[in-house]
């Protein structure tokens, strides 16, 4: 989403286009077992790791993409996931 709004507002972006890449790949790599990545919705993600994190909304992009991101911080603290899976 980030990629796309900064290609339709004109911005550059601040990091190469091929880093906004999908999150399933990530989750895959970092050990996420398939059959809980297709059942766990992208609002629940920190709660399925463990995040502590603000109440979230589902269905809302915002909420859905904070979720994510703050996934993705866990995994790259606990070494689950190098900052290196994010240049593949």
């Amino acid at each position: 989403m980030v990629a796309i709004s900064a290609y339709v507002a004109g911005i550059p972006p601040s990091i190469p286009p091929q880093r906004f890449a999908n999150a399933v790949r990530l989750l895959l790599e970092a050990g996420m077992p398939m059959e809980d990545l297709v059942r766990t919705p992208s609002n629940k993600l920190a709660d399925y790791y463990g995040v502590d994190h603000p109440p979230l909304r589902g269905h809302d992009a915002r909420d859905d993409a904070l979720s994510v991101a703050y996934t993705l911080q866990h995994l790259l603290t606990a070494g689950k996931l190098s900052p290196e899976a994010f240049d593949s």
